[in-house]
């Protein structure tokens, strides 16, 4: 499940490693860490929209539930030892607790292994690239915010299956699709990979990834492998009590979609950048992010005849800014999204531009350790490059939850 950066960069998660720290030698022991957040959400579709799909799906009554209560629950297992060379090595298993706000439906959402010294980390297994670890993006006081935001998600408010996110090529599927709606690179979202993250240098910190195959959650051999490297950097200091984050990322591709033809050729990529100045509370930040795509197929079966070629491109924009104020337990915030997502994911044309908008404020009051209560209230507008009423949707959304860490 793709979750909200809480602290603006997902690097702080590598703190959760220090739990279950052996003496040297020792067997590792695992510790109990994770989270548990709920919410109840009002939310209010577009009335046009949602009569639309009821004629069009027979549904009756043509409404979505008005209020929700949505969840995201997760279990760390989290150990390491210290190998008498100095060497820390350790494990961390992220199990799935119910709720599944982002609608995944994996048991384990994240696996991997680590390896620690003076030379950097390096994590073998599922998790997230090197360029999301070191991602800086727009600040929210309740957490509720990029590809894990109720909002961003489509959760609160549906997002039309016509309005499309930022373009990728499917390595299941062989086909363009869409990675979300966030200033993040999420295209690979937790598949294996190896990634390393090298010691942190006057405030420099620099991470890379490779990726055998963007398809997550197999072990199959498939002729459609999607192979990728990804390299990100991530800078935070602080300068006469400002404090300082810029961070950039890059990912490339190779896709081979598996469609029977004779040759394909790629290059798609994506690249993000972000930042961050704070000050006595206040915290001002933004990112962007770039998606490209380019496929040519030149086949002899499968969707182009002999001799012939086929080439579909998609690509798109999105960024994000907001600012946030924090003072003791209390904290608010607001942020805006945008996105625009150009040309038709399977076809050789493009009919026009798909446009998504979010804008949101939210709050947390700090109870006690660990547990939070957060609020947050937004607006999301999903517009289709058509003008059909079914692939447009807007509306509102006033949410309110509690946050347990552990």
């Amino acid at each position: 499940m793709k979750k909200v950066l809480i602290a603006s960069t997902a690097l702080v998660a590598a703190g959760l490693l220090t739990p279950g720290v052996a003496a040297a030698s020792e067997k590792i022991k695992l510790q109990l860490g994770g989270y548990s957040k709920w919410w109840v959400v009002g939310k209010w579709n577009d009335d046009n929209y949602q009569n639309s799909i009821a004629t069009t799906a027979a549904v009756n009554p043509a409404s979505y539930n008005n209020v929700d209560v949505i969840g995201d629950n997760e279990i760390h297992f989290v150990g390491s030892t210290t190998l008498d060379n100095g060497l820390k090595v350790g494990i961390q298993v992220e199990l799935e607790a119910g709720g599944h706000s982002d609608m995944s439906s994996d048991t384990i959402d994240a696996s991997f292994v680590f390896v620690e010294g003076g030379f950097g980390k390096v994590m073998l297994g599922a998790h997230n690239n090197g360029t999301y670890l070191l991602h800086v993006m727009a600040p929210d006081a309740a957490a509720n915010w990029g590809e894990g935001g109720l909002l961003q998600s489509g959760v609160a408010i549906a997002q039309p299956a016509a309005v499309k996110s930022m373009p990728y090529w499917n390595a299941n599927t062989g086909a363009a699709a869409a990675s979300g709606n966030t200033t993040n690179i999420v295209t690979d979202n937790k598949s294996e990979k190896i990634t390393y993250v090298a010691p942190t240098f006057f405030g420099l910190t620099v991470g890379a990834s490779y990726i055998p195959n963007l398809a997550e959650d197999t072990r199959a051999v498939t002729i459609n492998d999607t192979e990728a490297y990804g390299a990100g950097a991530l800078y935070a200091n602080t300068f006469g009590g400002v404090g300082v984050k810029v961070s950039g990322g890059y990912v490339a591709y190779d896709v081979n979609p598996g469609d029977g033809s004779a040759k394909t050729t790629d290059r798609s990529f994506e690249w993000s950048t972000g930042g961050q100045l704070s000050y006595a509370g206040f915290t001002l930040g933004g990112s962007f992010r770039k998606a490209q795509t380019n496929f040519v197929s030149q086949g002899t079966t499968g969707a182009t005849s002999s001799g012939a070629s086929s080439t579909v491109s998609a690509a798109g924009e999105a960024w994000d800014a907001g600012l946030s104020y924090a003072n003791g337990p209390y904290a608010v915030s607001f942020a805006y999204f945008s996105s625009n997502t150009q040309g038709d994911f399977n076809s050789a044309t493009s009919t026009g531009d798909d446009e998504i908008e979010i804008y949101q404020v939210s709050a947390k009051y700090t109870m006690g350790p660990g547990v939070d209560l957060l609020g947050s209230i937004g607006h999301a507008e999903y517009t289709d490059e058509t003008t059909n009423v079914s692939n447009n949707n807007k509306g509102w959304a006033v949410m309110t939850g509690l946050s347990l860490a552990f």
